[in-house]
């Protein structure tokens, strides 16, 4: 396909303009935006069912820690995410340049942070909030009949300030380590595709 210059600008053998780069970060913004959205869709709606069923089965001290395992979860990933967006580049490019593993994902890393914190951040952060919400309710109406609904107010409260208190308690935490908190996540990307 041969390209022309028509008043100044390139075009191609229709006519038309070839895209932009800015068109292509237009549209993978958009692609993104529609992963994301299925992603968050159906994994949510996995493991609210999977975690409504198993606390609903579940003796009630394996529903509890499940819940407790999911609100570490949402924190755990709050944390990777918060890092991954406020972490410095540059020693991963000079791991990567001595041909390390590990720098070349902590580049990717931080490169790729505003994917990587929408992932860990709203992805699972939101999941984990979705199943710690579906688990609080099963194990308010495994335990209680009567007045399921203060119970229930109240639980769903207790973990909301759980979620919520563990995030804000790690976010100095997140940022004040970025870089050891991405190597540690890189190391474990490739110590993962091992």
């Amino acid at each position: 396909m041969s390209t022309q210059k028509k008043n100044g600008c390139k075009t191609n053998e229709s006519g038309k303009e070839p895209p932009s780069k800015k068109d292509a970060k237009k549209k993978s913004r958009v692609k993104w935006v529609v992963i994301a959205f299925s992603l968050s869709f159906i994994i949510s709606a996995v493991f609210s069912v999977a975690m409504g069923e198993v606390t609903a089965n579940a003796n009630i001290l394996v529903a509890v820690l499940l819940l407790l395992f999911f609100i570490a979860l949402g924190i755990l990933f709050d944390v990777i995410g918060l890092a991954v967006a406020t972490a410095d580049a540059s020693p991963f490019h000079s791991m990567a340049a001595r041909r390390l593993r590990a720098g070349k994902k902590g580049v990717w890393l931080v490169a790729n942070s505003d994917k990587v914190s929408s992932v860990c951040n709203d992805i699972v952060g939101d999941i984990c909030g979705v199943v710690t919400g579906a688990a609080g309710a099963a194990i308010v109406a495994k335990l209680f009949t009567d007045g399921a609904m203060w119970y229930s107010l109240a639980v769903t409260s207790l973990i909301s300030a759980l979620t919520v208190g563990g995030k804000a308690a790690c976010k100095s935490f997140a940022m004040k380590h970025s870089d050891s908190i991405v190597m540690f996540v890189a190391k474990s990307m490739c110590f993962y595709r091992k």
